[in-house]
């Protein structure tokens, strides 16, 4: 299950839905699930996925609507330049953002990878700029109680994307004028785009516009959606203090992609890794210390924060 650039057909067999949303119910923490439109749950499906997920307990952390990895969205989705296919990614996320409020979820997640260019000279960045604001600012307006958070990526699919950085994912969403569009923060999009995420999401949570987290890790290089903590450990330690501090309420919602390894064992890892992690930053005495810690030589943190993390 899941293909890779080098074995497109993978190194597992696929796993059907009701599968992989058994697999998942299986896992120690989790409470919810991430869905795709119109591929996991559409119109059509709605009560017969409502019913299995209740049999398991889940509710739905967030739906996406999937504008990225089928063949029509090759010229982009709200900034393509095909103004049939513009509408097609408009009328595609109302219907999605309806879907949502059937199933009571508050948050319509957005990647919007083909919307960039592959070679100068081939965009309009200002039309494209303001297909990408009245377009959202369309489906926002239409149903005003769901929010639609978007996520940014430096590239891929495109070479180049539009919504390449946290800044600029701020700056759509406010372009917009609406209140209902923020953004999904990708941690591993963040560390590929040289950000630090606790600063990212302390600049949007400031700015009420952190709506959604996808967890993960890589090595700065490319979006490998490794277990959570793999690699930037201290930096995610950061993340999740800066998260409890500054009360973000969403969800904590996993997203892997373990080609060769197994996709059980690394959400699990992850869990418990965002569980020991949180279970350190809540605790009051954790502020306390570090506090004690501040104002010297940057390296007495760290000193700390070794001895308090690797002892844990």
């Amino acid at each position: 299950m899941g293909s890779e650039r080098y074995v497109d057909k993978g190194y597992k067999p696929y796993l059907a839905f009701d599968e992989r949303v058994k697999r998942i119910a299986e896992l120690p923490g989790v409470s919810g699930i991430e869905l795709t439109f119109p591929g996991d749950v559409n119109a059509h499906n709605l009560n017969l996925v409502k019913s299995m997920l209740g049999s398991y307990g889940l509710q739905v952390a967030a739906l996406g609507v999937e504008l990225v990895c089928d063949a029509e969205w090759q010229t982009g989705s709200f900034a393509s330049d095909d103004p049939e296919r513009r509408q097609r990614a408009i009328t595609l996320t109302k219907e999605g953002m309806e879907v949502a409020q059937a199933l009571g979820v508050d948050v319509v997640s957005l990647w919007l990878g083909q919307d960039g260019f592959d070679y100068v000279f081939q965009a309009d960045y200002a039309r494209a700029w303001r297909s990408l604001v009245t377009g959202i600012k369309e489906c926002a307006e239409f149903l005003p109680r769901v929010k639609l958070a978007i996520e940014y990526k430096t590239s891929e699919p495109k070479m180049m994307c539009y919504v390449n950085s946290g800044g600029k994912a701020l700056a759509l969403a406010q372009a917009t004028g609406c209140e209902n569009v923020g953004v999904n923060l990708d941690i591993g999009h963040a560390f590929i785009g040289r950000e630090n995420p606790a600063e990212v999401a302390s600049v949007l949570l400031s700015e009420n516009r952190l709506f959604h987290l996808h967890l993960n890790d890589n090595y700065g290089i490319a979006d490998d959606d490794m277990p959570v903590g793999a690699v930037h450990w201290p930096q995610l330690i950061e993340l999740f203090y800066r998260l409890e501090s500054l009360a973000y309420a969403g969800w904590y919602s996993l997203d892997l992609y373990p080609y060769r390894d197994d996709s059980w064992e690394a959400c699990a890892a992850s869990i418990t890794f965002i569980q020991q992690v949180c279970d350190l930053v809540e605790d009051p005495s954790f502020a306390e210390e570090l506090h004690k810690q501040q104002g010297g030589a940057p390296s007495k943190v760290l000193h700390w924060l070794y001895k308090k993390a690797l002892m844990h």
